[in-house]
């Protein structure tokens, strides 16, 4: 270990050399540097940044294109970026390219559960074979659609906004795939729990259940945000999801902010989470991240305790859903697949109406509680 001295003339040599990149890639590279360089002590539940990939790394290798918004992690634990036609590999030792420049325009990606990249390519799903070539599977229904993977499946599903329904779609080996459900609005990007599918359209975060068609909101963030990717943390039942400069975790109706000072596309591998801002050309990964989260949702309801908010549906539910400009067609959807507690006094009824909530949302809200009158009244018999 260098001596005190030392050590402190060597961490302000970092801060100067550091100053021209930014306000966040400081701490991140200071926080690395200090440990591996001053050998000091990590705990390691402790919370750090680790830089994986900066503009002038690629600058270096002569990457002047611009990265797609996706990722995933291959079998042997590399990272796998995109531009729109050449793929690469990104590691501890640097980042190469992978297979040879494609025809076409690559839009997403994923490896399926047995390992094999597929990748969206223009309107066709293709597959990527060792000799780094695109075989087509087949069309596609439109252009830029997103892909993940599931634990035996693959899900495909519209994410721009070019079509009047976006459709998700579920893919099972052998090529069959089947619409699960249709929304009004584009969906950004999805995940896979043990028995729903985590999804975001706009500014709201879903959760879907296959096996009974049920639809739930999970969290709503503001209209003016949009939620670019999820990844879940399935060892602490965690999902992290991110707008292109903000990042938060849910778990069990809890909402925490992460972090205001990044955000992009997000992969949770090993114990961390892996940051990358495309437009920034950065990608870091968030270590020791459980405790710091935990923390803030312990800190969360010592300040609002009481009942979490999307358990039940209630008319601020339906005021949030509104104000994150949901079409009235996915609110009564939801409507109709939740548990209600509604207030329809006529007092609230106008509240409602000033608060831009619509005759055929409030009508959907009154037959729910009609239902669940006459669901309590049979129950009672």
């Amino acid at each position: 270990m260098l001596p005190t001295g030392w050590r402190q003339i060597l961490m302000e040599i970092i801060k100067k050399m550091l100053q021209a990149i930014g306000k966040l890639v400081p701490i991140v590279l200071i926080t690395c540097l200090s440990q591996v360089v001053l050998a000091l002590p990590v705990k390691p539940d402790s919370l750090r940044y680790e830089i994986l990939l900066t503009n002038k790394m690629l600058a270096n290798i002569q990457v002047n294109e611009k990265f797609i918004p996706s990722i995933d992690i291959t079998s042997n634990q590399l990272i796998l970026l995109s531009t729109s036609h050449q793929f690469y590999l990104l590691g501890w030792g640097g980042i190469v390219p992978f297979g040879a420049s494609l025809t076409g325009n690559i839009s997403s990606y994923a490896f399926t559960p047995d390992s094999l990249l597929m990748t969206i390519s223009n309107k066709e799903l293709c597959s990527f074979d060792s000799a780094g070539k695109l075989s087509k599977l087949f069309n596609l229904p439109g252009e830029g659609m997103g892909i993940c993977a599931g634990k035996y499946v693959m899900y495909i599903y519209n994410r721009t906004n070019t079509q009047a329904k976006n459709a998700f779609y579920v893919l099972a080996k052998g090529g069959k795939y089947e619409k699960l459900f249709e929304l009004p609005t584009p969906i950004s990007s999805a995940a896979e729990t043990s028995n729903s599918i985590v999804f975001a359209t706009k500014n709201v975060l879903f959760n879907y259940k296959p096996k009974s068609k049920e639809l739930n909101v999970l969290s709503v963030i503001p209209k003016n945000k949009k939620i670019e990717s999820i990844a879940l943390d399935t060892l602490n039942n965690r999902i992290y999801f991110s707008t292109d400069s903000v990042i938060y975790a849910y778990k069990n109706s809890n909402t925490v902010l992460v972090t205001n000072e990044t955000g992009g596309v997000l992969r949770f591998f090993n114990d961390g989470l892996i940051v990358f801002n495309p437009g920034k050309q950065l990608l870091i990964r968030i270590v020791g991240i459980e405790n710091e989260v935990a923390s803030k949702i312990l800190a969360l309801k010592a300040t609002a305790p009481g009942k979490p908010e999307y358990d039940i549906l209630t008319n601020t539910s339906i005021v949030n859903l509104v104000e994150a400009e949901l079409p009235d067609d996915l609110i009564i959807k939801i409507i109709n697949k939740s548990v209600v507690d509604f207030d329809l006094s006529v007092d609230s009824m106008i509240l409602l109406s000033d608060q831009k909530v619509s005759s055929a949302v409030i009508i959907a809200m009154k037959n729910a509680m009609r239902s669940k009158a006459g669901n309590n009244s049979n129950g009672t018999k």
